[in-house]
Formats: structure tokens, C-alpha cells, sequence
């Protein structure tokens, strides 16, 4: 039978060694990311009728924050329980070349601070 360990201390430095590394920040990221989008679903909202409403927004070729692309969504009643859900939303079309992060701009939400991306969708979405 095995062993009762107690702490790191009772292991040998060769077993610490071979723990596995921790995420990387983009890592976390993409995984935090993941299990809100999961959960949303879970509770009903549907990420495919909300990649094709960003999609419809943006079909005009006009770039547009984030922000403003989830309140359209909103609107529409696509409603996540938590409006970080949209992440993987814009995280999947940008990875399938659907649109694309163009600029910067100031959030509304965040209390004026900076970093809400714009997004344009891409000529081969046109």
C-alpha cells in the first residue's frame, strides 16, 4: 500500500520536481472564460445565436466596442447570468478569422478606465 504524506516536506525533491507547471495567465484566462461560458449555457443562454448577433451588428463593417456589442446582444435577449460570458463568444469568431480586434477605446462600464476592445468584422466575413 502506499504512504500517508503528510506535507511537501515528506516528499522526496524528486516528486516536487514533477508537479505540473502552473497555467500561464492566458491559460487561466481562456479557462475562466470557458467555465463562465459553460455555465451561461448551462442556465440557457445560447453562445450560437449570440456569435450570429455580433455578426449581424457588425455586418455594416462599422467597428464597434465590446461593450456595445453586448448590450445589442442584450437587447436581443441574450442574456448571460454574467456579461463576461461574451468573451468566448468574441474569443471563437476572432480565432475562426470572423472578425477582429482593431483599436481601443475607453469603457463605459469600467468607470471611464481604458482597455475595451473594438472589433470590426473581417472582409472575409463581408
Amino acid at each position: 500500500m502506499g504512504t500517508y504524506i503528510e506535507s511537501d516536506a515528506d516528499l522526496p525533491l524528486v516528486a516536487l520536481c514533477r508537479r505540473p507547471p502552473a497555467p500561464t495567465p492566458v491559460e487561466a484566462g481562456l479557462a475562466a472564460g470557458a467555465a463562465c461560458l459553460a455555465k451561461a449555457e448551462r442556465a440557457g443562454f445560447d453562445a450560437g445565436a449570440a456569435r450570429a448577433a455580433v455578426l449581424e451588428l457588425l455586418a455594416d463593417g462599422r467597428p464597434r466596442s465590446g461593450e456595445e456589442i453586448v448590450d445589442h446582444c442584450q437587447r436581443l435577449g441574450l442574456v448571460p447570468h454574467d456579461s463576461r460570458a461574451f468573451g468566448p463568444v468574441f474569443g471563437t469568431l476572432a480565432r475562426h478569422g470572423r472578425i477582429e480586434a482593431v483599436g481601443f477605446t475607453t469603457r463605459r462600464k469600467g468607470h471611464g478606465t481604458a482597455g475595451a476592445r473594438v472589433w470590426q468584422i473581417t472582409a472575409a466575413s463581408r
